[in-house]
């Protein structure tokens, strides 16, 4: 059986076996065998006494263990006959780029052998074999590995999972593939499940995990989200298409989701209940467009991040028609504990000109509500592809949308972004928002990266600085095409000079370094 487990059938996994260090070490010289000399001929040599052979088990083992590659492991059998099988009890199995026939053998070997289930078992399968997925899995099932990790791909867009009774943690990255559950079944061990590149009924694959705590489904490749777990802790998701979501998960402590293709809230919405959650984490894509500004903006993303949830704030989900009522609420709790906490999000929000895509009948205050995330952050930062128009007035509008903002971070896009658009161009009407007197009292800090000093950014900031009675600290970073020489430093120093109270920070770039001139209160 060892010559089964460790023979190479086929010529490119054998190359790519060569460059894997854990393999290269355990491959036999072409032409070689791992037959066992025989010992019933009267005329075997006399040999040398094989003191090594002569160890016990719990000395072989770690040697075998530290080739690192079950393939090398096997590979020892041709030692003596007393390594014969030895392989088979390793804690680690390790079977990368080996062809199917040669693969199944050594796991009926493992299988078969008895004694303690392997901690590890590791199968990293060539694209280009013909294999049977159910039967591996089944193969794998039958060994009982305290850990599986799978890397293959096949053809099969149906494939049977089947339960794993002993096996805490399970890995399977699969391309193209598509999983179903036995009729009955359940996961009792089951503590980490991640699935990249492929997917399951998650509704009907998560109730029969009843210890699960820690779920990563990367590049999610279904529509649908549904999650509802009382033991889970710890949730990744990356959907590559636009999905519904359901999670209910009293115990979920950390939630990274990425909807990269937005949430589809027309076919069954949005449902999250995580009320012992403290890490956040959240990006979405966005449509809403506005004309609202001398010219159209669209928000392309929203992304909120926060280890530190105020516990006090029970947001709830709302999907909005038209008109911007309320139509259906789609529960959205994340909060239930008594002590309060300070808020520590970040609220990120993606925006550009010169966009003809979008939803028009969705406003950005709309948007960023859907979410709820209010009150539960203190930094608003503003990626802002301007290319070259005015952007005073669409900053102020969303400072009044998020009035809890501690924390105003403007990032302009260097590298799309002009010294000014045309001169009839009406990204400037109307006009008024100079005067604006808006309520920024919580706001302590602003910092604008990209500031070229045009007259309309100067204005933004003469706004925030007279409407933000609070204010500690302003960061102004010069775009890299403005050099310390430029009447427009001079013109920011006398206007920050204005406000003692304030403590300025003005950088420039010399030389490609970044330098900056600080003055103290």
């Amino acid at each position: 059986m060892a010559a089964a487990a460790a023979g190479v059938t086929c010529h490119l996994c054998r190359e790519h076996q060569m460059e894997m260090e854990c393999c290269r070490g355990g491959l036999l010289p072409r032409g070689s065998t791992t037959a066992l000399p025989d010992a019933a001929g009267g005329e075997a040599e006399e040999e040398e006494e094989d003191r090594l052979s002569a160890l016990p088990d719990d000395i072989l083992l770690p040697i075998l263990a530290a080739l690192r590659c079950a393939r090398a492991a096997a590979h020892t059998s041709v030692l003596a006959r007393r390594w014969r099988g030895l392989w088979a009890r390793l804690p680690v199995l390790t079977f990368h780029r080996v062809a199917p026939a040669p693969l199944h053998a050594a796991l009926a070997t493992v299988a078969a052998a008895g004694g303690a289930a392997p901690a590890l078992l590791d199968i990293d399968l060539f694209s280009h074999h013909d294999l049977d997925p159910a039967s591996l899995l089944a193969a794998a099932a039958a060994v009982a590995p305290g850990e599986l990790v799978v890397n293959a791909s096949w053809s099969a867009r149906s494939t049977e999972l089947p339960c794993f009774d002993r096996t805490a943690s399970i890995k399977i990255d699969v391309h193209f593939a598509g999983f179903t559950l036995p009729p009955a079944g359940v996961f009792p061990a089951l503590e980490t499940l991640h699935l990249e590149n492929c997917f399951v009924d998650l509704g009907d694959m998560i109730p029969r995990c009843p210890r699960l705590r820690k779920l990563s489904i990367p590049f999610w490749n279904a529509t649908a989200v549904t999650v509802r777990s009382p033991s889970l802790e710890e949730m990744e998701v990356y959907a590559n298409f636009k999905i519904t979501i359901d999670i209910v998960a009293p115990a979920l402590k950390r939630l990274y989701l990425d909807a990269r293709r937005g949430i589809n809230t027309d076919a069954g919405g949005f449902t999250l209940s995580a009320p012992s959650v403290e890490d956040l984490t959240w990006n979405c894509e966005c449509q809403a467009v506005s004309d609202s500004f001398g010219v159209r903006w669209r928000m392309w993303s929203l992304s909120f991040s926060s280890s530190c949830l105020d516990p006090h704030g029970i947001m709830q989900m709302q999907q909005m028609d038209n008109n911007g009522e309320a139509e259906t609420a789609h529960s959205l709790s994340l909060s239930s504990s008594s002590q309060r906490r300070p808020r520590g999000g970040v609220l990120s929000l993606n925006l550009e000109t010169n966009v003809m895509t979008g939803d028009s009948t969705r406003s950005f205050e709309q948007e960023i509500f859907r979410f709820q995330v209010t009150d539960n952050f203190s930094v608003l930062e503003l990626d802002l592809k301007a290319q070259g128009h005015v952007y005073g007035a669409i900053v102020l509008h969303l400072l009044g949308i998020c009035t809890s903002t501690q924390r105003l971070r403007v990032l302009l896009d260097e590298f799309l972004s002009q010294d000014s658009c045309f001169v009839s161009c009406r990204c400037d009407q109307p006009n008024n928002w100079r005067n604006q007197s808006i309520s920024l009292t919580d706001l302590k800090e602003v910092e604008i990266r990209g500031f070229r000093g045009q007259n309309h950014e100067v204005d933004l900031l003469k706004v925030l600085l007279r409407c933000a009675t609070v204010l500690e600290r302003v960061t102004v970073r010069f775009s890299r095409k403005v050099t310390p020489s430029d009447c427009r430093c001079r013109e920011l120093s006398g206007i920050l000079e204005a406000y003692p109270s304030v403590k300025c920070s003005v950088y420039y770039l010399q030389s490609g370094k970044q330098v900056f001139i600080c003055r103290q209160q």
